[in-house]
């Protein structure tokens, strides 16, 4: 069967588990992947993608180093583990000029600092376009897989929301982002949350939200849940961008790339969680719960899956 016929998903679920650890921390195709070492699980998580596919309008080399580092970040931080480094793999055409790839790497660099973890080099090839691998180390002692049960709570970490569906918005329409720059600020800079460390011990579970928001939840129902969400973060400005309540759910739902985790709850563990998340500045959203069944509902109204798709 093609690949285009096939689908992103189905793939991943028929190639993740070859050669995968049975003792493994996490299971298969989670955000990330490891070994236990000692009382420790070491995660490695690997992204890579075309310049060109995430190079919004004005973004230049630097900042789609720093989003190389941020995606990879992202899911090892979900699963309540710290970065350790990251190493990237370089596709560069012969007639580029130095200065854009060291921009590129400089705008890494600087993402990995941020984030506590140096940069460990990598390798550079020959390619006819710009394209950029970014794997990044971790360890935990308690990984957190994607995992619900029903009558658990629903949690939105962070405030891009919407924010960065507003800016691919932007870019795809040929609008400025002059008037908002948070909205500049979430595409352009996104810092995973060092802070969702915090948070170990009152989750049951925890999902990067890269893929978009309807999409994380949709891979959440098909652990055997149903997911009934009761509202969605409104930011200001995502409002005043979309310029309807509906168009402004649209960007939450469909963005993606937000570099923000979904946590599942257990009823019991909701005060101290609010109390972590207040602690360290953590930014929470409580969207809804998880119940028996399967789907993704907003206010009893199905919700569509639908997202990027790397083969169609």
């Amino acid at each position: 069967m093609r690949l285009k016929d096939l689908g992103e998903r189905r793939l991943l679920a028929r190639l993740a588990p070859l050669g995968y650890p049975e003792d493994a921390p996490l299971p298969p195709g989670d955000d990330a992947g490891g070994v236990w070492v000692g009382e420790e699980a070491w995660l490695l998580k690997t992204d890579g993608f075309l310049y060109r596919e995430v190079a919004l309008d004005g973004m230049g080399p630097f900042a789609v180093g720093w989003r190389g580092v941020a995606a990879t970040a992202s899911d090892l931080l979900a699963k309540m583990a710290r970065p350790l480094g990251f190493t990237l793999g370089l596709f560069l055409p012969p007639d580029l000029e130095e200065a854009f790839a060291l921009e590129l790497v400089q705008g890494a660099a600087e993402a990995a600092r941020r984030l506590g973890a140096p940069l460990l080099g990598g390798d550079t090839n020959a390619a006819s376009e710009v394209a950029l691998t970014v794997s990044g180390f971790a360890r935990t002692r308690t990984p957190l897989p994607r995992r619900a049960l029903p009558g658990d709570l629903l949690y939105l970490a962070g405030d891009r929301w919407g924010r960065v569906g507003a800016a691919i918005r932007a870019h795809y329409q040929g609008r400025s982002l002059e008037a908002f720059p948070a909205i500049r600020q979430a595409a352009f800079y996104p810092l995973p949350r060092l802070e969702l460390l915090a948070l170990a011990g009152s989750l049951r579970g925890s999902l990067d939200s890269s893929d978009g928001l309807a999409e994380t939840l949709w891979q959440l129902s098909e652990l055997g849940v149903r997911v009934d969400l009761e509202a969605l973060p409104l930011l200001p400005d995502v409002l005043a961008f979309a310029g309807s309540e509906a168009a402004a759910l649209e960007l939450v739902l469909y963005g993606g790339e937000e570099f923000e985790a979904v946590l599942v709850v257990p009823p019991e563990g909701e005060a101290q969680l609010l109390a972590q998340a207040k602690a360290v500045g953590l930014p929470l959203f409580r969207a809804g719960r998880v119940g028996e069944g399967r789907g993704v509902y907003l206010r009893g109204e199905p919700v569509p899956r639908r997202g990027y798709e790397r083969f169609r």
